[in-house]
């Protein structure tokens, strides 16, 4: 906890101290040399030991923004000129090696952040497209076997029709001979009838044909019956799946993916009792965007992020005072606002250092960053 209330602390005042003496410094300033940046790598240890012994609460602390707040004291100023500096030139050497450490250790940390959020957003739509491509692959044989499992129920059931017509139409005929062998009967018993009068018996057989031909069924009134049998199945089959798709539909417990695959199964039946033309194939999904704005979004995320966690490490901080506290969150805050204000308008602001010196600072920036570490 010490460690990062420590870290959190440092972290605010530089980027507070940084700003603060960047606003400090002329324009015409020249730039520094290699010659200047060795003489500021070996005298800087010797004026830290020098501020330790004058001021001890700082015995403990090599950091730039506490030198830099010696400027304009004498006696700090005596020393510089003890070691031929112009006291304005080593807090400028000062101001842009502690601007240029946290420009470049930033732009590295971007670098790195960028291409982990790149990495992840590949992999992300390389398992989007093997999970939609495994999902197609997977409706596509349900379909297919659906299709066969319909098409072998139909052709059962044609057959099964079939059989039924045959059936029904050897009953029939069976039915209609025995009809005509008892009417035959009844004819020849009524013509063999001793006690019927002739002209009777021609009135009654006469009756007896125009019977047999009013009541006689048209040819192919069984296959008409079978027809309609069939096509009342259908209809009540296809009014059960409009049900089940109001049902599917309805359900607000049902996962997409799920309900996307019951109605395409439907759909797969509702083809199979009326064919219709097959749909046009639907438009692939969009890919995922990789634009710069999305990258920008995902780095002002990660900063916000940051400061979020520095606040809750000083807040949850039980040593320090509430004082001390108040002001680490207000610089805290401070420095939150300036980074958002210098994110918005970061596409207008010219470099921060002069790219000879950023070169510079890059060759010497582990030895650097040691000359500035905390003991």
């Amino acid at each position: 906890m010490n460690k990062q209330l420590l870290a959190a602390t440092l972290g605010v005042a530089l980027l507070c101290g940084t700003v603060t003496l960047q606003a400090a410094q002329p324009q015409e300033t020249q730039p520094f040399t290699q010659a200047e940046l060795d003489r500021f790598v070996a005298d800087y240890p010797g004026l830290v030991q020098w501020l330790g012994k004058q001021k001890p609460q700082f015995d403990t602390a090599r950091t730039p923004w506490l030198v830099a707040s010696m400027r304009g004291d004498p006696n700090f100023n005596a020393q510089l000129k003890e070691k031929n500096w112009d006291p304005d030139r080593f807090h400028y050497l000062l101001n842009h090696i502690n601007t240029g450490l946290a420009l470049v250790e930033s732009e590295k940390g971007q670098a790195e952040t960028q291409a982990r959020i790149a990495k992840e957003r590949q992999e992300n739509e390389a398992r989007i497209a093997k999970e939609r491509q495994e999902n197609e692959a997977r409706i596509a044989k349900e379909r297919q076997e659906n299709e066969a499992r319909i098409a072998k129920e139909r052709q059962e059931n044609d057959a099964r029709q079939a059989e039924g017509r045959q059936r029904m139409e050897k009953e029939m005929a069976a039915a209609n001979k025995r009809m005509r062998d008892q009417l035959e009967a009844q004819k020849e018993q009524i013509r063999a009838n001793p006690y019927i009068p002739p002209y009777e018996k021609q009135r009654i057989l006469a009756q007896m044909a125009r019977d047999v031909q009013s009541n006689a069924a048209p040819a192919n009134a069984p296959a008409t019956a079978q027809v309609d049998a069939v096509e009342a199945a259908r209809q009540r089959q296809a009014a059960w799946i409009d049900a089940q798709e109001r049902q599917i539909r309805a359900n607000p417990f049902m996962h997409p993916m799920q309900r996307q695959q019951s109605l395409e199964q439907l759909e797969q039946a509702k083809k199979s009792l009326k064919p219709v033309a097959s749909p046009a194939n639907a438009a692939p999904a969009a890919a995922h965007p990789s634009d710069p704005a999305a990258l920008r979004a995902d780095m002002e995320k990660m900063h916000k992020q940051w400061f979020a966690n520095q606040k809750q490490v000083i807040n949850n901080a039980p040593t320090m005072p509430p004082a001390q506290k108040k002001i680490a969150l207000d610089q805290l805050k401070s420095s939150e606002k300036q980074f958002t204000e210098t994110l918005a308008r970061q596409a207008d602001i010219p470099a921060i250092l002069p790219k000879e010196e950023k070169a510079l600072i890059e060759s010497r920036q582990s030895k650097l960053t040691e000359l500035f570490a905390v003991k």
